[in-house]
């Protein structure tokens, strides 16, 4: 099936989920302004204004069929020497995902979300409790080849504020001809267009200093 004529703005991101997975998208915007007389504020106009877009989605000849995950009772421990008590990394936890649908894993910080993500995606090679299905049948050692996740890393200290880490960036792709005071005016406009601008002098922190 073709799907056209869908709008949506040049800033956003689509996230794949199991639905779309095999699908092609194929985007196409149409400016209603030229470049050259946006000036200087070309990102905030962007911002302001979101350039309509068509999106043709094609099935692929790729297409994986659609695929449930059920996990019953998974939990992980590190084990210890003789003598001496577990640590429970995760404790034992159930649920299903259903095909096509997009689910949000939340917690506090060492909650085990990534171990939980690491024992669904068989990334964790240590041995752990419980069974997972897929489909409702046994997950097979082919399993990792179709499943797969990004996971998040900062790269910026943690003591740093917002305003120094736009900063650094900014100074790092910064043409040797321009000028520090246009860098300057190019945070503030960032920080402005992503209303940030109030947290400013506030640190980033890290999950320690969190």
């Amino acid at each position: 099936p073709v799907a056209d004529g869908v709008q949506d703005g040049p800033a956003a991101e689509r996230v794949a989920s199991p639905r779309n997975r095999g699908l092609d998208f194929t985007t196409r915007y149409h400016s209603t302004q030229s470049t050259s007389s946006l000036g200087a504020n070309t990102t905030e106009w962007l911002f302001r204004n979101p350039q309509p877009a068509t999106k043709n989605i094609r099935r692929s000849a790729f297409a994986l069929p659609a695929a449930s995950l059920t996990f019953r009772d998974v939990g992980f421990s590190l084990p210890v020497r003789r003598g001496g008590k577990a640590s429970v990394v995760l404790e034992p936890c159930s649920g299903h995902f259903a095909a096509g649908q997009l689910v949000a894993i939340m917690g506090p910080s060492g909650c085990g979300k990534t171990t939980l993500l690491d024992i669904l995606a068989m990334k964790k090679t240590s041995k752990h409790e419980g069974e997972v299905y897929v489909n409702g049948q046994p997950r097979g050692l082919l399993f990792p080849r179709v499943a797969a996740y990004v996971s998040q890393d900062d790269f910026m200290p943690p003591h740093w504020t917002v305003q120094e880490a736009v900063r650094f960036n900014a100074v790092l792709k910064r043409q040797p001809q321009r000028r520090h005071q246009a860098v300057d005016e190019w945070i503030d406009l960032l920080l402005n267009a992503f209303c940030i601008s109030g947290v400013a002098d506030a640190r980033i922190g890290g999950a320690e200093v969190r």
